[in-house]
């Protein structure tokens, strides 16, 4: 396919773009992964029923309200960081076809 000079320029800019967008999900998925792992860990603190030292007479209501609280967490944000993984691979492979069409027109206008 023969792209005009201002459509590589365009797509360039596109191509920047985009790439800059992908590098910043890369710090929401670690975002999303730590805070994930902390609801877990709540989570894991209100069904254990340990004795922990910092809190040693904890309240039913307050680990009935960790347990639930971090299998909520967990899961909405569970889903929150696949959504944004998924988001990510699919704008890698979005960049990788513009890139390989930026290429393939910047080729075929050098053979002329």
């Amino acid at each position: 396919m023969q792209l005009s000079r201002k459509e590589r320029e365009m797509l360039s800019s596109d191509i920047q773009q985009e790439y800059e967008m992908l590098k910043k999900l890369g710090g929401w998925i670690r975002n999303g992964l730590v805070i994930t792992a902390v609801f877990v860990a709540l989570a894991i603190y209100g069904w254990s029923g340990m004795v922990d030292p910092l809190i040693p007479n904890a309240p039913e209501a307050f680990r009935t309200f960790s347990k639930w609280a971090g299998l909520i967490g967990s899961i909405l944000f569970g889903l929150f960081t696949l959504l944004v993984f998924l988001a990510q691979r699919n704008g890698k492979k979005s960049v990788q076809r513009k890139i390989k069409l930026f290429d393939d027109s910047k080729k075929r206008k050098s053979s002329k």
